[in-house]
């Protein structure tokens, strides 16, 4: 039996899942084509939308500098799976607003040595294309394959992020960052999956995604054609040569042919350099055309800001909170979240980890399944002789200082 006769024949009792039109975004990967699968069985009105990512005036082959690109085999894979299940399908291309909210930050963090966020700026497009093409067809569902939860507050109108049942895989940190709006809007069929699960139901259905494994924050890697590209857009002004300076004591390490072939955070070997120790980029003089290096100690933090921060708790907090914040897969740390502006949160914890400035994390309020996401926010250090210190035997959290601007 194929695959649309066996959907044709599943039964799903409510039959008021029928009458509403939903949209599925369809990437290509084995995760969208379950959900959307799922979704089919119980009998929901689908369109298969596929957001696809352009950019126009990029002379090479976009899929050297974008791991996440849909080509044409993909969409030819996205067709045929929509065609098996019987659901239209549509591409939405969105090369203006990829460039203006993509690209261009990233050619501006290229400028200044900053930090960037490619990943999570895509994710943010894509969704919200999704979430627009939605609004234009009159459709008010949109579900997508992430590995989240959602849960609805009917009195305070707000959706709240939860973490999944997968620690792994969870993507409930870029979904927080979303409108409420679009957040009112989705369904996430895989809420309460394993990844394991899913790839025993692609098996199960007989459905197979995308193979290409995505490196996150990994695209627009400095190859021959994106360094043409990158030094025809940015003013000369910034590929100025100058001196790599080691903060620690303010020594001149070498000298540099400019910032833009770097990247906040890498590591640094300079030629003719006598420091044997690994160096990385830390900071960029853009005034005096200097590049701020240090060891590795210069990351290591327990005391950060979190600003630009997207809050979810429906009413303000005016005490420290106990949370936890994920470093990274398998980094997790216990931290108090001292409110300090609307935007912005003290966070600090016990053991020193190593972080990047300008990074995005979130808070959860605690470890494990089905977490609540208390805020995302970009990090910002504090200066060292601003770091407050606890004295020993003191309580492991301190009072904030309200009066001290960060």
């Amino acid at each position: 039996m194929d695959m649309k006769k066996k959907l044709d024949q599943a039964y799903m009792p409510d039959k008021n899942t029928k009458a509403e039109k939903m949209i599925v975004g369809l990437s290509g990967g084995l995760d969208s084509y379950v959900a959307a699968y799922l979704l089919k069985i119980q009998k929901h009105d689908l369109i298969g939308i596929t957001v696809v990512t352009g950019w126009d005036d990029y002379p090479g082959e976009q899929e050297s500098v974008l791991s996440c690109v849909i080509n044409n085999d993909r969409l030819t894979s996205i067709k045929a799976f929509c065609h098996q299940v019987g659901i239209p399908h549509v591409i939405v291309k969105i090369n203006s607003e990829f460039k203006e909210r993509v690209v261009e930050p990233w050619l501006a963090d290229r400028a200044m040595g900053s930090y960037p966020n490619p990943c999570w700026h895509c994710h943010d497009v894509r969704m919200l294309a999704l979430y627009d093409r939605a609004n234009q067809m009159g459709i008010k569902k949109i579900a997508t394959g992430h590995f989240a939860k959602l849960f609805h507050h009917d009195v305070h109108n707000t959706t709240f992020v939860h973490s999944s049942n997968d620690e792994l895989n969870d993507q409930s940190a870029m979904l927080s960052r979303l409108p409420q709006t679009l957040l009112h809007s989705l369904e996430l069929p895989l809420s309460d999956l394993q990844k394991k699960e899913v790839l025993r139901l692609g098996e199960n259905f007989g459905l197979s995604g995308t193979s290409k494994k995505i490196q996150i924050h990994h695209c627009l890697p400095w190859d021959e054609v994106a360094k043409e590209y990158t030094l025809k857009k940015i003013p000369p002004r910034f590929q100025k040569p100058g001196e790599m300076i080691l903060i620690s004591d303010n020594s001149t390490v070498t000298e540099h042919d400019g910032i833009i072939p770097h990247i906040y955070g890498e590591l640094v070997k300079p030629k003719d350099s006598v420091n044997k120790e690994d160096l990385y980029l830390v900071d960029y003089n853009y005034q005096e055309k200097k590049i701020l290096v240090s060891d590795d100690s210069y990351f290591k933090r327990n005391q950060i800001l979190l600003t630009e921060c997207i809050i979810t708790e429906e009413t303000p907090w005016l005490e420290p909170i106990h949370g936890g914040m994920r470093v990274s897969q398998d980094v997790f740390v216990e931290c108090w979240i001292h409110p300090k502006s609307n935007a912005a949160a003290f966070i600090e914890w016990d053991e020193k980890v190593a972080l990047k400035e300008g990074e995005i994390l979130s808070v959860f309020r605690k470890r494990g399944k089905n977490s609540k996401v208390f805020l995302t926010g970009k990090v910002q250090f504090i200066p060292e002789e601003k770091v407050i210190q606890v004295a020993e035997g003191e309580k492991k959290h301190v009072k904030v200082d309200y009066t001290c601007d960060y």
